[in-house]
């Protein structure tokens, strides 16, 4: 009688662990969705703005330097394009070495830039 309420479990679990896998993954365009990147403790949130064009925010917070938050823009940026070939125009949130002793309370804006991805040269070998 006990083996009927744990197949019942069973069954209810592999049902739970199955639906999770078909869930749609995709990426979302819309500006108002943030990302999280567990690797670097930093949120973004990216937009695609045509083929191979796309604008990334990346949103600051206490526990995250500057120069982490452009690394993470660099990476980001490699990811997107699959390689080296792609141009960065930032828009906003550039900061200045002596900033934080200038205005030690001031929020400072989202990194924000645009990232359009080159295509690749091929190189003929002789």
């Amino acid at each position: 009688m006990k083996k009927i309420p744990q197949l019942i479990l069973y069954a209810a679990l592999l049902l739970i662990i199955t639906s999770c896998t078909s869930l749609d993954t995709t990426i979302n365009n819309d500006s108002s969705t943030s990302w999280w990147d567990f690797d670097h403790n930093i949120q973004f949130k990216q937009t695609k703005l045509a083929s191979k064009y796309f604008q990334l925010e990346v949103i600051p917070n206490n526990e995250v330097g500057f120069e982490r938050l452009a690394t993470f823009l660099l990476r980001k940026s490699y990811r997107l394009c699959g390689g080296y070939h792609y141009k960065i125009e930032v828009i906003q949130g550039i900061e200045s070495f002596d900033d934080k002793r200038a205005m030690p309370n001031y929020i400072f804006p989202s990194l924000i830039a645009k990232v359009k991805c080159k295509p690749k040269l091929n190189k003929e070998k002789n």
